[in-house]
């Protein structure tokens, strides 16, 4: 299994020219999450898309806590229970984080620990990959989530733990709420912005991990299927993020919290 240093910087590594597929919500080919299309990156000899993640066959054995949707690549070998965000308040103590690679989360950091070539897939086959993921992409190199929004936690723990205590509670929305698709600014002192929640119909205790762990794959929708096409910067580019909500107004960030 290949864990070679990257040659290439990630600018490179996402240079890519084929980005057909690149818009939210046009599918996983040429995705951000295919390797195929990457400039550094090994392409499979077949061209195949899925294949960097999944196999129908001889896929990794079953993992008796997390989900193993017939993976097909390496797994991170980085022990993040010591390296995860800590909140400052007293308030936020109690909430505890026994595993933040739970659930899908194994799955990311097993391209996103930068140290696991994100363009190998086996075992089936030798692992063709040479590309280690470096740079800000490389969300959990060195084994450090301690700078990233926290995972592994109980949704359902947060929400009586903001939302009880503290100056500026309520802080979180109930996850039976849809994700925020529009805000308008209010004018009004002691009246909060309103949050219009429809988009795509999409409780936030849909994407949470047994219906209350946050994870990775609460805010990010992996395979570009589901994802929003999030709008024009001023710098003329359109990011794809694979995010649930938009940027834009902090969507994404108003989904969750009351701000």
């Amino acid at each position: 299994m290949k864990k070679l240093v990257c040659l290439l910087a990630v600018a490179t590594l996402f240079s890519g020219s084929a980005y057909a597929g690149q818009p939210a919500a046009t599918g996983i080919t040429d995705s951000v999450h295919d390797m195929n299309v990457y400039a550094g990156a090994t392409p499979d000899v077949y061209g195949r898309s899925c294949v960097f993640c999944h196999t129908p066959h001889n896929a990794q054995p079953i993992d008796p806590i997390n989900p193993v949707p017939l993976w097909n690549h390496e797994w991170s070998t980085l022990d993040f229970s010591a390296g995860v965000y800590q909140w400052a308040t007293p308030e936020n103590l109690p909430l505890t984080i026994a595993d933040p690679l739970i659930g899908p989360t194994r799955l990311c950091m097993s391209c996103h620990d930068g140290t696991v070539a994100v363009d190998q897939h086996g075992p089936a086959m030798p692992f063709a990959g040479t590309t280690v993921l470096t740079g800000d992409a490389a969300v959990g190199r060195n084994a450090d989530l301690t700078d990233d929004h926290p995972i592994g936690f109980s949704y359902g723990q947060a929400l009586i733990e903001r939302n009880t205590t503290g100056l500026n509670w309520p802080e979180l929305v109930d996850k039976t709420e849809l994700f925020a698709d529009t805000v308008t600014a209010s004018a009004v002192a002691g009246v909060y912005d309103t949050v219009t929640r429809a988009q795509g119909g999409r409780l936030i205790g849909d994407v949470l991990y047994q219906g209350d762990i946050m994870t990775c794959a609460t805010c990010h929708e992996v395979h570009n299927k589901e994802n929003v096409v999030q709008d024009v910067g001023t710098d003329g580019s359109q990011p794809n993020y694979l995010l649930y909500a938009k940027e834009t107004d902090s969507l994404i960030c108003l989904s969750c919290h009351l701000k």
